[in-house]
């Protein structure tokens, strides 16, 4: 597959920017396409917004897929278990595994992401960013407390604001490490 110079544009990257930040734009451009997503909720329709979300994955592929050192190293990517599944036993614990205790009681409380992005307002891909602790694709820190603090409030779980500091220093560890 061949990199076209409008891939890039589609992203809104330079030509030849790196991994990394080639998987941070498209998470961030596919987050603005979302249903959900304030930033273009009156401003498309559903068949726009599902040709723009093609149009970005398609980028996304012939960008990575051309790239060598992409396949060299690929990231390990924490699925999270099938919606349907509810969780047995006690919750992770919320500083270790932020992501995974949000996911437990969302499950526990039978709620899928696109519900929780529709009481939330924030968009699928950052809620499952959050979840999966995809740190690498976020959007800044001061985002992630207050899209945290609300995923924590829409689960009524006690002490969103705690939690959210939870998260972050969780996920400002995880970027020191490497």
């Amino acid at each position: 597959m061949k990199v076209r110079p409008e891939d890039w544009e589609v992203l809104g990257l330079e030509p030849n920017t790196e991994i990394p930040r080639v998987r941070q734009a498209y998470h961030h451009r596919k987050a603005l396409y979302e249903p959900t997503a304030l930033a273009t909720y009156n401003l498309l329709d559903d068949d726009e917004r599902a040709d723009m979300v093609q149009r970005i994955d398609e980028a996304y592929r012939r960008i990575v897929g051309a790239e060598p050192s992409a396949a060299a190293s690929p990231s390990p990517v924490r699925l999270p278990p099938p919606e349907s599944e509810v969780p047995s036993g006690p919750a992770p614990d919320s500083a270790a595994e932020p992501g995974a205790y949000l996911r437990h009681h969302r499950l526990s409380q039978g709620l899928s992401l696109h519900q929780i992005a529709g009481g939330t307002k924030i968009g699928v891909a950052i809620l499952e960013q959050i979840e999966n602790e995809d740190f690498d694709a976020l959007p800044a820190t001061v985002f992630v407390r207050g899209h945290t603090q609300q995923f924590a409030r829409e689960l009524k779980l006690p002490n969103a604001h705690e939690f959210a500091k939870l998260y972050i220093e969780k996920m400002q560890g995880d970027k020191q490490e490497k």
